[in-house]
């Protein structure tokens, strides 16, 4: 058993918070698009509306990206707010 734990790979260095944020945002981003009931939802393979969901997952979306906007490069900072825009004109589309 300790063969398999010594095989394992490691990283070369540890994860930067920055990065965890971002995987996060991303995870935020599908939730945001399910429950809106535009995609569906990724556990379940069913459409799903719900808006109070679908809001506190962009305002949270949106409360990291004002967490790490300075520590990401300009194309980041540009894709998270396109990212933002579309969810919330979609929010207000679904009414």
């Amino acid at each position: 058993m300790q063969e398999k734990a010594d095989k394992k790979e490691k990283l070369k260095e540890p994860l930067k918070v920055v990065d965890i944020i971002l995987f996060t945002i991303a995870n935020l981003e599908t939730k945001a698009w399910a429950y809106l009931g535009l995609v569906s939802h990724p556990e379940t393979g069913e459409k799903l509306m719900d808006k109070k969901q679908a809001k506190l997952a962009i305002d949270s979306l949106d409360a990291l990206y004002q967490l790490v906007k300075e520590e990401i490069s300009e194309d980041e900072r540009k894709n998270i707010e396109l990212m933002l825009a579309n969810l919330r004109l979609n929010y207000v589309k679904t009414g």
